[in-house]
């Protein structure tokens, strides 16, 4: 093991691998609206387990978005929204349950019963901070680029090295990938990047992956960020911020589909002198809110305070419970309050 190798705790590892080997069947599940290292992170496992002859069903609480299908083997992935009894059949069966990308049974949505009645033992596996619900083995390190980077460095330490073989190296590239927007940003540690050269050693063709995930888009998901952008973006020089709004209406418009929206809260961030953005996009019960800041402003802290949620500092989601129009009104409130800390 070479000293950039995360240090994880060997007697945690050894728990791991005994639990994996005398499981029956495994579970490997992620948070509600999965994202491409959600998704990465479970088919990167996924693959792990499989090339070691264990017994692994993967389980999501929704659809995850299209630009993900291509995937291996990720249409084996089971949707909870889609096909509630076989995954309620599932949960049941199962002696090991290993959530991937989240740390609180409420982020699964409608699945959460399921987490919080299962026999099976629980395994957390995430890069987020301050795990909100119980888990019988934790692996939390918030210092890795993404669940994927950490999902790699148990594998290894587990299998060796080996047992990455392409297809898992694919997903785990995939989920640092998108998590780090294309090593952009949260990538700052030597090791993401020698763990993405030896993802790279397996074969994987990042030009192509590249192109799968960023190239893939629908004409009416083109049209919707333009709109998103000429007609829906309020910007707010005076606190170095902005946001852009989406109604149920205006996603209907543009035949919205899940993961169109995926990335559009970045987009205010490439103002000049902009270093906070909010998406908020209107649900049937409740309006959603994606945070992202530059700097030293914590969206985690933010979302925890006002919208029920949290996350990364720079990088968080939450929700609002009162209208659209109200809450667009209290986040303009809220930055005046805020003004002294968006400006430093």
């Amino acid at each position: 093991m070479n000293n950039m190798t995360l240090r994880i705790d060997q007697s945690l590892l050894e728990l791991l691998k005994e639990e994996l080997t005398q499981a029956k069947k495994i579970i490997l599940t992620s948070h509600y609206n999965p994202d491409g290292d959600a998704i990465g992170s479970v088919l990167g496992l996924y693959h792990v387990l499989k090339q070691q002859g264990l017994n692994a069903e993967m389980v999501s609480p929704n659809d995850f978005p299209t630009f993900l299908s291509w995937l291996p083997d990720a249409s084996n992935i089971l949707i909870f929204s889609k096909d509630k009894l076989r995954v309620e059949q599932t949960f049941g069966d199962a002696d090991l349950v290993i959530c991937l990308d989240f740390n609180g049974y409420k982020r699964v949505e409608g699945m959460s019963y399921l987490l919080e009645v299962t026999k099976a033992k629980r395994v957390l596996i995430d890069h987020h901070p301050e795990p909100e619900s119980p888990f019988d083995i934790k692996f939390s390190f918030t210092e890795v680029s993404s669940t994927a980077e950490l999902v790699y460095e148990i594998a290894s330490q587990l299998f060796g090295d080996n047992a990455i073989n392409y297809d898992s190296a694919v997903s785990i590239f995939t989920g640092i990938m998108t998590d780090t927007g294309s090593f952009s940003y949260a990538c700052s540690r030597e090791r993401t990047f020698e763990i993405a050269g030896k993802l790279i050693a397996k074969g994987i063709k990042v030009e192509d992956i590249q192109s799968n995930v960023y190239n893939n888009f629908s004409e009416n998901r083109m049209k919707l960020l333009g709109f998103s952008l000429a007609e829906r973006m309020k910007v707010f020089p005076e606190f170095k911020a902005a946001y852009i709004w989406l109604t149920k209406n205006d996603l209907k418009k543009f035949k919205y589909q899940i993961g169109d929206t995926e990335g559009f809260v970045n987009y205010p961030l490439s103002i000049n002198g902009i270093n906070f953005s909010v998406l908020f996009t209107e649900n049937d019960s409740y309006v959603k809110v994606s945070l992202r800041s530059r700097g030293n402003f914590p969206a985690n802290e933010f979302s925890r305070k006002y919208y029920n949620g949290g996350g990364h500092k720079n990088a968080a989601g939450g929700k609002s419970f009162v209208s659209m129009d109200e809450t667009l009104k209290q986040f303009e409130e809220l930055l005046k309050i805020h003004s002294n800390e968006l400006n430093a």
